[in-house]
Order: structure tokens, then C-alpha cells, then sequence
């Protein structure tokens, strides 16, 4: 008989699991907290969308600069809102940020739908808070990540 960790959920594959000590709550308030942070702008390209009564943004990802496997926290300046094509750059390392806060991308490899849309001065749109602005710590964990130093 199969014990209860080895059971499978919805169909043929385990679903991940958020860790025990947090609630989904806890993720969708994040979510809920970058968005507004951002005034519901893409930090990449700057394009600015309505808020929307959905559970989720439909025009707007938020993707996290240093993912929760890797140590990353539950806090704002942890994650970024970004379009679709953007956020799929910037989790494929297409796409990253420098100290300073400029984007810097593969323009070789990027969408060139995306890479028309991208801020022309390069840089991150930041929140008006520097409190929520992106922790250097996670972004340098980023690069490094992708560029393997």
C-alpha cells in the first residue's frame, strides 16, 4: 500500500506544495502587495494595466528575483510584475538587472516584440517606496545565477 507521500495529485503528477508554515493567504497577499507597490506597472517595460478583481493579473506576472527553492523570501523587494514575454526572458536569464538597477538583455536571444517594448533608458521602473525596491542581495544572487560566477 502506498503511503500518503506517495500519493499523487491531480492526474499522474504531485503538485509542489507551499512550505507547511505558510498559507496560500500569504502568497496572495504578496502578489496583491507587489502589484500595488508597482502601481500595477511592468517593472521592465514601464507599460502600466488597471488593477483587476481576478485572483491574478491578467496582463502582469510577478516573478521572483531569487526563487523560494534557492532561499528567497516572501517580500516584496524579492519579487518583480512584468509582462508575460518579459517575465519568461527573465526567468530563461535572458534578461538581468544590474546594481544599479539597468536592465541588461541578450538582445540576440530576447522576443523582438520584447525587446521593442523595453524601457528605452534601461533602467527598472522602481515603486515610490524605496522600501519595496529590489534587494541587492537577490539580484546579484540572479546574476550569478545565470551567469554562472
Amino acid at each position: 500500500m502506498a503511503s500518503s507521500d506517495d500519493k499523487k495529485e491531480f492526474g499522474e503528477l504531485a503538485q509542489p506544495r507551499f512550505a507547511e508554515d505558510e498559507a496560500l493567504d500569504a502568497y496572495v497577499e504578496l502578489y496583491k502587495s507587489v502589484l500595488t507597490a508597482y502601481g500595477y506597472r511592468c517593472a521592465l517595460t514601464g507599460e502600466r494595466f488597471r488593477p483587476s478583481p481576478a485572483l491574478t493579473h491578467p496582463d502582469l506576472d510577478v516573478v521572483a528575483i531569487r526563487r523560494r527553492e534557492a532561499g528567497g523570501p516572501l517580500a516584496i523587494d524579492n519579487y518583480l510584475p512584468m509582462i508575460a514575454i518579459a517575465a519568461r526572458a527573465f526567468r530563461a536569464g535572458q534578461i538581468i538587472i544590474g546594481s544599479d538597477y539597468t536592465v541588461l538583455a541578450d538582445f540576440k536571444v530576447i522576443a523582438a516584440p520584447l525587446a521593442g517594448r523595453l524601457r528605452p533608458d534601461a533602467r527598472l521602473v522602481l515603486p515610490d517606496d524605496r522600501r519595496f525596491w529590489p534587494n541587492a542581495a537577490h539580484l546579484a544572487y540572479h546574476r550569478r545565477s545565470v551567469l554562472g560566477a
